[in-house]
């Protein structure tokens, strides 16, 4: 999952953004710099330093570790993030883990979630 500079010039400064489009299905695990945003189907564990983004039509099951996590489709599983967001229509069923838990109206989380204290989430 390389980002590419205008100038075409591979580099990993996390500047860009990786995406799992609408229709693609993925198992497997995911270790990334940069921002993710999946429209598709992901099944397994995602690493990020950056925000993931599930879209209205994304689903993912599995376990997230992330700076922060935004939920407009559907997640299944754990997530560990700095901030976790459930947008409208978006919907969590799992353990949520973090600092900061926003849920907007109409966002559903069911399931477990657990408040940290400190800069860090271990």
């Amino acid at each position: 999952m390389a980002i590419f500079t205008q100038d075409h010039q591979h580099t990993n400064e996390g500047s860009g953004a990786t995406i799992i489009a609408s229709g693609t299905k993925i198992k497997g695990e995911i270790d990334t710099q940069c921002h993710l945003h999946i429209d598709g189907e992901f099944e397994g564990v995602i690493h990020s330093s950056h925000t993931i983004n599930i879209g209205k039509s994304g689903v993912v099951n599995g376990e997230i570790y992330s700076e922060k996590l935004i939920v407009n489709g559907k997640f299944v599983g754990s997530v560990k993030s700095r901030v976790v967001e459930i947008m409208p229509q978006g919907k969590i069923d799992g353990k949520v883990t973090s600092h900061e838990l926003v849920i907007e109206r109409k966002g559903i989380l069911t399931g477990e979630s657990i408040v940290e204290d400190g800069d860090r989430l271990e």
